[in-house]
């Protein structure tokens, strides 16, 4: 079943076209990750769908109504800090949130309660939420959004900012929300190991068209390729960085030069690499395999419109 449906969704801010007449599905109960460089219409998509921009035209439904009458299955986290009361507690946002919605009572606390054990909050639940750490913070705007029940959880750039373990625990989140409570998710975001981690499926947007739209799997399939990380004997110069350039081949500079990535289709590769790096007298101290990584697919479909 479709939970949401964007269809030919338009919105111009003057001369700039933010969003140019996109499509998309995403299925009840999974993750969707909407992809993009900046400006590319990620956000105006997302709150043309929670109904806080109204779209030039185009179609938005949620669970085969329009989304105009299905506000009461939609719940969203924006960027930045304005999704909470900063001077309430955990327990009394999730209060405030779930009075909007007009829901109350014994059942509500009983609900709070196993939330805020949920995201590790029980010790906090007391605490001012402006006192809380960044991570924490995202985790009770989260827990916001399933204070209410609703069907449908818009987030937007749900992990920027946090630290390691904070970004752990929000991913975990996440995949336990979808799979266990079976919502469905759309993440707004610039995090591709979030995206490789817990997406399903992905949109990829760039000047405010759809350059891509397809399952994880099947974007890996489209640009089936071999990285590896090639480790150098010292770190390269900028001549040396320069003659690396002129090569007829892509290679990824890292670590300011003291390691290289690149692509290849056929192990035999490996060997003309090799050949070329010694002609240009970079040594090479180490070689290996690395799994496929979903930034070089983002790469290559906006064509290095990074931000």
């Amino acid at each position: 079943m479709e939970a949401l449906q964007v269809i030919n969704l338009t919105k111009h801010y003057e001369n700039v076209r933010a969003v140019d007449g996109i499509s998309f599905n995403v299925k009840k109960g999974k993750i969707c990750g909407i992809l993009g460089p900046n400006g590319s219409g990620k956000t105006t998509t997302i709150k043309c769908i929670s109904n806080l921009i109204i779209p030039d035209s185009g179609k938005i439904r949620v669970l085969g109504e329009d989304n105009k009458k299905s506000l009461n299955n939609i719940a969203a986290v924006f960027e930045g800090t304005r999704n909470l009361y900063w001077r309430l507690t955990p327990r009394e946002n999730l209060r405030y949130f779930a009075g909007i919605r007009g829901l109350g009572g014994r059942e509500l606390e009983k609900e709070i309660n196993i939330l805020l054990d949920r995201f590790n909050l029980t010790d906090k639940k007391d605490v001012v939420v402006n006192n809380l750490s960044r991570g924490m913070q995202q985790k009770v705007a989260i827990a916001m959004t399933l204070i209410c029940d609703t069907e449908i959880i818009l987030l937007d750039e749900p992990t920027l900012g946090l630290d390691v373990q904070s970004h752990l625990d929000i991913k975990n989140i996440l995949i336990d929300v979808s799979y266990e409570l079976d919502k469905t998710i759309l993440i707004s975001t610039h995090d591709m190991k979030l995206v490789q981690d817990i997406c399903e499926d992905v949109v990829i947007l760039s000047n405010g068209k759809i350059v891509a739209k397809d399952s994880i799997e099947k974007l890996f399939d489209m640009f089936k390729t071999m990285t590896y990380e090639i480790v150098l004997t010292e770190c390269l110069s900028e001549e040396k960085k320069s003659s690396l350039m002129k090569l007829n081949r892509a290679f990824y500079i890292i670590n300011n030069g003291s390691k290289l990535e690149t692509d290849i289709l056929n192990e035999k590769d490996i060997y003309r690499i090799v050949d070329d790096l010694k002609n240009l007298d970079i040594f090479i101290k180490e070689i290996k395999q690395k799994e496929q990584n979903f930034e070089r697919v983002f790469l290559s479909l906006t064509a290095g419109e990074v931000d």
